[in-house]
């Protein structure tokens, strides 16, 4: 078969050099296709264009030819025009002079009518001067009446006035008498009150300095305290990681040890049996009675090299005479006879001789009534730190004494070596070792356990009462602080009372003297009002009789002007009349004179148009025998251009033919060597199953025969065999095995796997536990931690509002309280906010700017307890007036100093704070544009606006 399967290969290797030769053929006939195509769309580019400039020339044929047409047409038109105009003319040439003769008479008469007019005029002017002086006189007259009835009156109300004014004076002078005595009273009151005040804030600033410094006490105690616990907790969680590693470890060790993992069957059923009661005689193994620490349970294991295994018998005839029940025994047992062993004897001294450690039996423990037979095994086993030390000594002590190193290799009396890795019966002591010195460290690390619980709890109470202290000193100290700004806010209220009232004492003195003096002023005023009224009621009574004998001379001139006016006025009309006449004539004779004109001009255009049409018409005769001689060569073009079309096409075909029958040579062949791929896999795939079958059955040969086939019949020779004969026995032999019945052989290793498996899930478990069991105290850690940093900050923020509430409002009370809760992080948290006089019993009582001036001072509380490189404002000073947003503008100025604000305003207060100033204009209609201002700090401080 593999020869064939060399056949096929080849053959499929020469057909896919061919298909790749077809291959290769098809893509340089599509490559030829491609470029012929190319030239094909190029060709019919060069045609499209050309065939598009020829519909252009046509096109541009049809229009001139339109354009001669409308130029003959614009000619004639013309023409006709030319007749209108120079018949119209003749018109308005006559039209002309007659309205040239009327003006003329029209005009004389004007001149006529002007000489009387001015004449007339000159009368009127001389009547109007005499009628407005007598008038002028007469109004001045009236005016000084009523200057003088103006004047009466304003002394009048001067003089009662005065009398008011200095009634009130008297009032006054009274009221500062009453208000001087009130003040030197009130001053001496405040006087006393701040003597009080100052005592007493003498007293709490030293309550607080002792309550601070108890507090500072209390937290320096609690941090150690809270240092040990850390500590004391690492310990435990250390403590209880080793414990739970050592547990898993104990674990493990106890269940082989209870399995007995490592005997063999035939040892673990005497010492199944020894539990049922049988196999009295038998002791224990060896590694039962022999102890070893576990740093020389490796050396003493090497020594007993495979006896650690060995059943101890205490009755040898007991053994001898129990002989069936070994009959049924799986494998071989070793038995020591205990009671047969004499008791060792050594007459060798070994002392001083360089190069031995121990004596084996040195690094053991046992019962003393195993002691001959522990003596025996290992009283003459040395112990050497090295191979070539034990050989040497072996040499020396001669063949009486076995050897063994440190690192477990084994020498006897004949020179017999033994290294590297014992057998499976090894690690039986060191295992028994391990497990008791698993258990002594587990209590002790239990005890330690218990006894860092137990003082984590204690620190914990004391921690605890710490904290109830620190709460009650703040309490105390919050009160205390309390109570210093009020007594602060009183006392600085006082001092301010006293220097207004000792700057008011000499005012009150000074304004007291200057009533006084005004006083004495008004009733000299009173008197020189009275004298100058009486003077102006003599003027009043003179002006009177003046102004009677005016009116009645400006009566006869008024009666004189109106006669000569309506004369003026007949004579105005009679010539405004002329006038109109004569400009209607002198405007009839512009409009003729520039119609004229016009016709003039609208001939000549017309001649011109003329001239412009015959020149245009020529011009397109000219272009159209341009255009149809340029059409003759691109019909020429066109031509060439489809007959290359038509042989590209020609090609093309001829190509994709060529091309269609390549591609279906190239599917042939791809057909056939697929056929043969096939054929190929299928030998491929009856080699695999054949290869299979043999490994399959060398494996069975080799589990049910343990004969390596390979091996047998290296040399093997085809011979003449009786196969018949060959057949017959393996049907008789089959035959018995079946009457042999069903044999799990697979039993012991499916025990083995799932024994691995369940010590695989059970150490998997325990993890698990231990991972939960951690966990727990994570979470546990983690949430004591978040309580303590919530406390703490917390309490931070609590200062920090208070301190801002106060800078803010300037006084009140403000505070943030927990609500009660078994757990601080779920509890609900209140927000007490008094500005300076008032007490509402809720937040929702305050004003919209008191409202947000609480919201800013907790905002600005949180982020002075971590402060951050950027903050984002978003109006919230809309609702302020002017003096709450110079107090937020002091807040905001106070933390920029570690942080950067922007902030989103339209508060020209808050804008002058700014470094920089953006904004969005609208300066053209629809059309946004930014603009930016920064203000730069000049020499003196003060901002200068920089855009």
């Amino acid at each position: 078969m593999p020869k064939h399967l060399s056949d096929v290969e080849q053959q499929f290797s020469v057909l896919a050099a061919q298909i790749a030769q077809n291959d290769t053929r098809v893509s340089t006939l599509g490559t030829e296709i491609i470029e012929t195509e190319s030239s094909l769309g190029r060709s019919d580019n060069s045609l499209v264009s050309v065939q598009s400039k020829i519909d252009q020339q046509l096109q541009q044929i049809e229009f001139l030819q339109a354009r001669t047409k409308e130029m003959e047409q614009r000619k004639t038109e013309a023409a006709g025009r030319i007749d209108e105009f120079e018949q119209h003319r003749k018109e308005l040439v006559t039209q002309l002079e007659g309205y040239k003769t009327e003006l003329a008479e029209c005009e004389d008469q004007s001149s006529k009518k002007q000489f009387a007019l001015s004449g007339l005029e000159q009368s009127v002017r001389e009547l109007n001067a005499n009628c407005a002086s007598i008038q002028a006189d007469l109004e001045d007259e009236k005016s000084g009446i009523i200057d003088i009835v103006r004047r009466t009156a304003q002394l009048h109300n001067e003089i009662q006035s005065i009398s008011v004014f200095r009634s009130n004076l008297s009032n006054q002078k009274q009221r500062l008498s009453d208000k001087a005595v009130f003040t030197q009273t009130e001053l001496e009151r405040l006087l006393t009150e701040k003597s009080q005040h100052k005592a007493r804030l003498e007293d709490i600033q030293k309550v607080l300095t002792e309550l601070d410094e108890t507090l500072n006490a209390k937290r320096v105690e609690t941090e150690k305290i809270n240092s040990v616990i850390t500590e004391e907790t690492k310990k435990l969680a250390s403590g209880k990681e080793e414990r739970s590693a050592m547990v898993r470890e104990l674990s493990v060790l106890q269940d082989m040890e209870s399995r007995r993992e490592g005997l063999n069957k035939a040892v673990r059923e005497i010492l199944q049996k020894k539990t049922e009661g049988g196999f009295d005689y038998v002791e224990a193994i060896l590694a039962d009675i022999i102890e070893a620490q576990p740093e020389y349970a490796s050396i003493v294991e090497a020594a007993l090299e495979g006896r650690s295994d060995t059943l101890v018998v205490n009755n040898t005839a007991a053994l001898l005479a129990d002989s069936e029940g070994f009959a049924d025994l799986k494998g071989r047992v070793g038995f020591l006879c205990g009671d047969t062993i004499e008791p060792f004897v050594s007459d060798t001294d070994l002392g001083g001789i360089e190069g031995i450690i121990a004596h084996a039996v040195e690094y053991v423990k046992f019962d003393s009534r195993f002691a001959p037979l522990v003596w025996n095994l290992l009283g003459k086993t040395i112990v050497t730190d090295s191979l070539a030390k034990a050989i040497e000594l072996k040499n020396m002590l001669g063949d009486e004494y076995k050897f063994v190193t440190t690192n477990g290799e084994f020498v006897n009396g004949q020179g017999q070596i033994k290294a590297g890795p014992m057998g499976k019966t090894s690690g039986l002591i060191s295992r028994k070792s391990r497990l008791r010195q698993l258990q002594q460290t587990i209590e002790q690390i239990t005890e330690e356990i218990e006894r860092l619980e137990q003082k984590i709890e204690s620190d914990n109470q004391i921690n605890e009462h710490l904290a109830k202290l620190r709460k009650e000193l703040r309490t105390s100290i919050y009160e205390a602080n309390t109570e210093l700004m009020q007594v602060k806010s009183k006392l600085n209220v006082i001092e301010q009372n006293i220097k207004r009232l000792s700057d008011e004492q000499p005012l009150i003195t000074s304004e007291i003297d200057s009533l006084a003096k005004q006083i004495d002023d008004s009733v000299d005023r009173e008197y020189n009002n009275k004298q100058k009224l009486e003077e102006l009621n003599t003027v009043n009574a003179e002006r009177n009789n003046r102004i009677k004998e005016l009116e009645a001379q400006f009566a006869e001139s008024k009666l004189s002007q109106q006669q000569k006016f309506d004369e003026l006025t007949e004579l105005k009309i009679d010539t405004g009349k002329i006038t109109e006449q004569i400009k209607g004539l002198r405007q009839a004779v512009s409009g003729t004179e520039s119609q004229l004109q016009t016709s003039a001009i609208a001939i000549e255009s017309a001649r011109r148009e003329i001239e412009n049409s015959t020149d245009q018409s020529q011009k397109a005769q000219r272009d159209i025998l341009t255009c149809e001689s340029q059409i003759s060569e691109m019909f020429m073009a066109k031509e060439k251009n489809q007959q290359q079309s038509r042989e590209l096409r020609e090609k093309v075909t001829n190509l994709l033919e060529e091309q269609k029958q390549a591609e279906h040579l190239v599917r042939e062949k791809r057909k056939e060597a697929q056929g043969i791929e096939e054929r190929i896999n299928n030998f491929k795939i009856e080699l695999g199953q054949l290869e299979v079958k043999e490994q399959g059955l060398t494996e069975r040969v080799r589990e049910e025969l343990q004969l390596e086939l390979a091996d047998a019949y290296s040399n093997y020779e085809d011979q003449q065999t009786d196969w018949e004969a060959v057949r017959e026995e393996i049907n008789d032999l089959r035959s018995k095995i079946e009457r042999l019945g069903n044999v799990n052989v697979d039993a012991i290793s499916e025990q083995e796997d799932l024994e691995k498996r369940n010590e695989f899930l059970a150490s998997q478990l325990e993890d698990l536990n231990n991972s939960k069991t951690q966990l727990q105290q994570l979470i546990v850690k983690l949430n004591k931690q978040s309580r303590d940093k919530f406390a703490e900050t917390f309490e931070q923020i609590r200062q920090n509002f208070q301190l801002m509430f106060r800078k803010l409002f300037g006084g009140g009370k403000a505070d943030v309280i927990l609500e009660e809760a078994e757990d601080i992080l779920e509890a609900g948290i209140e927000i007490v906010a008094r500005p300076p006089g008032k007490e509402p019993r809720s937040i929702s009582l305050l004003s919209g700017g008191e409202k947000t001036m609480t919201a800013i001072a907790l905002l600005f509380a949180v982020f002075k307890s971590k402060p951050s490189p950027f903050c984002i404002l978003d109006e919230v000073d809309a609702a302020l007036d002017e003096a709450n947003n110079e107090r937020f503008n002091l807040i905001v100025q106070e933390f920029e100093k570690e942080s950067q604000f922007i902030i989103i305003t339209h508060s020209k207060r808050t804008m002058s704070i700014a470094d920089m100033l953006y904004g969005v204009t609208m300066q053209t209609r629809g059309v946004s544009k930014k603009i930016s201002v920064r203000f730069e700090q000049s020499e003196e401080g003060e901002q200068v606006a920089v855009a």
